[in-house]
């Protein structure tokens, strides 16, 4: 509908339709490309527990043991066997790991993909992941702004130092920086509170909104839309979400319905919108047919 408009291939669930062959993301990849979809995302847990009751955002859709592959390592995957379709992460839980190795994994990926990586990133809400990881979820809040400053840091001349509160470090170098540099996008999705907008607009690039309420968007757009003029930036924050998932009179999700929600959501700030077609494809042969029937959103 609008050609500046972003389509994002979320991949979540897919490979279930190839016999849980992660390879698979491969060819839907391809698939996505072809036809025009700007990025393919995938999705992060470290580990699982079993508290899943306190998932904050509704029913968790997975049952403790299903398996989450490593986000970074799936994107080189198909970064080697795509030439154009960005790769993001929605999201990466970056507070569970090292900083210093962080940077160097996203500067090895954009490297290898040739500046195609888009870093979608986020707190967490599960403790044990915390737990496992040996790093302490009360302060995971100021674990995550060290971690990101540090990566943003060493995307940068080196060397460099720092000195936080949970990260001290002397002149150190981490070769190779990113193809894109401190450029590369970081997308956050965090709660949309004055106190985060003003520290995304020092070092990120835009918002993934965890509702599609249009409300709840508007809100948070405009907020981060104050703190980048606040900060003396000349860009628009980017805002990355998703559509409403819209069902018939059958209850069954429906994509026709759910596109038709794209002009209202647009409307309330979503420039870059993410479609999980695990909501909607029934069998691996309509994988192709969804994609498609998704990405002439862009040429009506």
């Amino acid at each position: 509908m609008v050609s500046s408009m972003k389509l994002v291939l979320g991949l979540f669930g897919l490979e279930n339709f190839y016999g849980g062959d992660i390879s698979s993301y491969i060819e839907i990849s391809q698939m996505g490309e072809e036809l025009g979809f700007d990025s393919v995302s995938v999705t992060d847990h470290v580990v699982m527990g079993k508290n899943l009751h306190k998932y904050p955002f509704g029913k968790f859709p997975l049952p403790s043991e299903a398996p989450w592959f490593e986000p970074l390592s799936l994107l080189t995957m198909i970064a080697s066997n795509t030439s154009k379709i960005n790769l993001a992460t929605a999201i990466l839980i970056a507070p569970l790991r090292n900083p210093a190795l962080l940077a160097k994994t996203v500067a090895t990926l954009d490297t290898i993909s040739k500046g195609r990586l888009e870093l979608g990133v986020g707190l967490g809400w599960q403790k044990e992941e915390f737990d496992a990881a040996g790093v302490s979820f009360d302060d995971r809040s100021e674990i995550f702004w060290e971690t990101l400053d540090i990566c943003k840091s060493l995307w940068q001349d080196s060397p460099i130092s720092f000195h936080g509160k949970h990260f001290n470090f002397d002149d150190i170098w981490c070769h190779p920086l990113p193809v894109q540099g401190q450029d590369l996008p970081l997308l956050f999705g965090l709660k949309m509170t004055h106190e985060n907008a003003q520290r995304i607009a020092k070092v990120g690039h835009g918002w993934i909104p965890i509702k599609t309420s249009r409300d709840f968007i508007s809100a948070g757009r405009e907020i981060l839309s104050e703190a980048f003029i606040t900060e003396g930036r000349k860009d628009q924050p980017r805002i990355r979400g998703q559509l409403p998932t819209c069902v018939d009179e059958n209850g069954a999700p429906n994509i026709d319905l759910t596109l038709k929600e794209l002009e209202k959501s647009m409307a309330a700030g979503l420039d870059e919108v993410e479609v999980f077609p695990i909501n909607f494809v029934q069998a691996p042969d309509d994988i192709y047919k969804v994609l498609r029937l998704i990405s002439e959103v862009k040429k009506s």
